[in-house]
């Protein structure tokens, strides 16, 4: 706004010279305001520039020349426009805070914060958009707990947008139910895959990588379309696969699991297609020397941050894919929160979305409809989620 008092200063100055007349230049003050200012403030600096104007009309005593008073009126026109402009503005940018909040609070609910150790077993994670700015895409992992061992599932649903984070929130509460219920992984595979059938376009499907632990370091593995995982041990870098390619979630519901063996300081690393389809300048795709050399650091906080930073010298930060990291070893020691999550789902970001100082009832009730009311719960599913986790 001081840019805008200075113009109406300088201008009426200039206009008080006997051989110059720059009133009609007064209305471009209040359309500076409008590009930073509410509508009040807008209005405030309309007015001011049309009685500067009236002011100049009283003052040069040219009241009966029509020219001055078209003048005037263009002005008050222009003034109410920039009123309607910042009115448009505030409510533009209202959305897009709000739009703000509900990326972050999807992320929040697709990519959970997770414990740094869960039964002798260390966590990370890591998640990087392809576009910047944006928090959330269409990757997924999650990890339960269950009497059959440490299940896990890591996915990547086609698409984008809305559409995409619905589809991921139907298959992470499909596993999380199936995970504790069926006996074999790959009958999880197949509930999850059976589960999401309904909600699936003409195009759609969603590739998944399920694994489960057990403590005698047992590893299962049924992979749905998905890039397999890759397990760094002693001998170098393994891929974890049978040779067989089952479809992904939502084409099939019989998957076929296999089993490999995992020894305390082995490393389990399960990602999604960022990783292994980026490209240098060249068109040539990431070495996995380059990621079996980062798997090598202390720790597994510390190696996924030496994989993203090598992903981004070599793309020179260039991404075209989303990218979800998931790396497990075996033998814990914790540390701090396994995805550098917020410890809790702060107001920050479920406030502007579902409302603030409403109860959890409340909040998902029917003061709260359609996609955002979905969109609220997954917030809070992550919210409880991160307490578990501290």
């Amino acid at each position: 706004m001081g840019t805008a008092a200075l113009w109406l200063a300088v201008f009426a100055v200039i206009d008080a010279m006997p051989t110059l007349s720059m009133i009609s230049l007064f209305a471009v003050a209040p359309l500076i305001v409008a590009t930073a200012a509410d509508e009040r403030s807008t209005a405030l600096f309309s007015g001011i520039a049309v009685a500067l104007a009236l002011t100049v009309v009283m003052w040069d005593d040219v009241r009966r020349d029509e020219n001055y008073w078209v003048r005037v009126a263009a002005i008050a026109i222009t003034g109410a426009m920039a009123v309607v402009l910042a009115g448009l503005r505030r409510r533009r940018e209202e959305r897009l805070v709000r739009m703000n909040a509900i990326a972050q609070a999807s992320q929040l609910a697709l990519l959970p914060p997770l414990p740094p150790e869960m039964t002798g077993i260390n966590i990370a994670a890591r998640f990087r958009s392809a576009t910047r700015d944006a928090a959330v895409g269409g990757d997924l992992y999650e990890i339960i707990p269950t009497q059959h061992g440490i299940r896990v599932i890591i996915g990547d649903v086609r698409g984008k947008g809305l559409d995409a984070i619905m589809l991921a929130r139907h298959v992470l509460s499909a596993f999380r139910r199936s995970a504790v219920a069926r006996p074999a992984l790959e009958q999880v595979a197949g509930e999850v895959s059976h589960v999401i059938k309904p909600h699936l376009g003409e195009e759609d499907f969603v590739t998944a990588a399920l694994a489960q632990i057990t403590p005698g370091g047992d590893l299962t593995i049924v992979n749905c379309g998905h890039h397999p995982p890759l397990l760094r041990h002693r001998a170098g870098l393994e891929s974890l696969t049978d040779g067989k390619a089952d479809l992904p979630l939502g084409l099939d519901d019989n998957f076929a699991p296999f089993t490999a063996r995992w020894s305390p300081g082995d490393r389990l690393l399960l990602y999604t297609d960022g990783l292994v389809e980026s490209r240098d300048h060249h068109g040539d795709f990431l070495p996995e020397d380059q990621i079996a050399a980062a798997l090598l650091a202390p720790d597994c906080e510390q190696a996924l941050d030496t994989l993203m930073m090598a992903v981004h010298r070599y793309t020179g930060g260039h991404s075209h894919d989303d990218m979800a990291l998931l790396l497990l070893e075996h033998g814990a020691s914790a540390r701090s929160t396994a995805n550098a999550y917020p410890l809790k789902a702060t107001a920050e970001v479920i406030g502007p979305l579902c409302g603030h100082g409403l109860t959890l009832r409340a909040r998902i009730s029917a003061q709260i409809r359609g996609p955002r009311r979905e969109i609220c719960r997954l917030a809070f599913y992550a919210a409880w989620r991160s307490e578990l986790a501290a």
